[in-house]
């Protein structure tokens, strides 16, 4: 398919430009409870146990590449833009970097956000019509030495702990206050975290802010990263019917310990 529209071709690396952080939010303590001579309540019932963590070595190449989501498993009125791997590594805007050295409690955060291990695979996918919210982008990246597993927990901590929900970016025009909240996930076959980020000004076509919605998920040391964007009037959200099969494909190829010397699994 051809490229984005006019709409959207400045918007990626605009967007990109706006995120670094300068502060983050932590909460006062509660007030102690008076004390009181009625029986103390029931416990609440522990939270039910995430998906389980399943060992898989980290991909490369053609192994790596056949985890993103073929045309043939796209949800009908969808189509794809050719996919893109990253030759080196992509680090943190020097900002960014600042800001999470500044403010570690918010690091993952940016991490997940900005950086791309080298030999990750990426890919565009549209469905209907080429506007923001029709545009998910699908970025895979192997994560070896237990990375994956550390990026995961770091990054959990930041957004469902409450470590993080305030960021303030260094915009070279007086700043701009980003929030990041928690997008529940359940249902999930794979370990994983969603998350969105807003922020008052860069809407592109209504009023109010613009808001970049992620999900962050992986099998062993394998990771799949979700995004969209769009005006927040618009209420922007991953679409299932591309995040379920993505998942069912990442758990396919890479369900299980690898072997570097079999062969690449099957484009479908």
């Amino acid at each position: 398919m051809t490229g984005p529209t006019a709409r959207v071709a400045g918007v990626a690396p605009a967007i990109l430009a706006l995120l670094a952080l300068t502060a983050g939010c932590a909460s006062s303590p509660a007030p102690a409870a008076a004390p009181s001579l009625a029986p103390a309540p029931a416990l609440a019932p522990p939270p039910a146990p995430g998906p389980e963590w399943r060992p898989s070595a980290a991909l490369t190449g053609e192994r790596l590449a056949a985890v993103l989501l073929p045309d043939a498993d796209l949800p009908p009125g969808s189509t794809a833009e050719a996919p893109a791997v990253a030759s080196t590594a992509t680090a943190l805007d020097p900002k960014a970097e600042a800001a999470a050295q500044q403010h570690p409690e918010c690091a993952p955060v940016l991490r997940a956000m900005f950086e791309r291990p080298a030999g990750s695979v990426s890919r565009w996918y549209v469905t209907g019509n080429n506007v923001l919210a029709n545009r998910t982008q699908i970025d895979v990246a192997g994560l070896a030495d237990g990375l994956s597993r550390d990026r995961f927990e770091a990054l959990r901590a930041a957004v469902t702990g409450g470590g993080c929900t305030g960021l303030r970016l260094d915009n070279g025009k007086g700043g701009v206050q980003l929030t990041v909240e928690p997008v529940p996930s359940p249902g999930l076959d794979v370990p994983a975290v969603g998350f969105r980020v807003r922020t008052p000004t860069g809407a592109v076509a209504s009023a109010g802010g613009f808001t970049r919605v992620y999900l962050w998920a992986a099998v062993g040391d394998n990771r799949v990263l979700f995004l969209t964007a769009d005006d927040t009037a618009h209420a922007p959200a991953l679409r299932p019917e591309l995040v379920t099969p993505q998942l069912q494909r990442l758990l396919a190829v890479a369900g299980g310990p690898a072997d570097p010397a079999a062969p690449p699994a099957p484009a479908s």
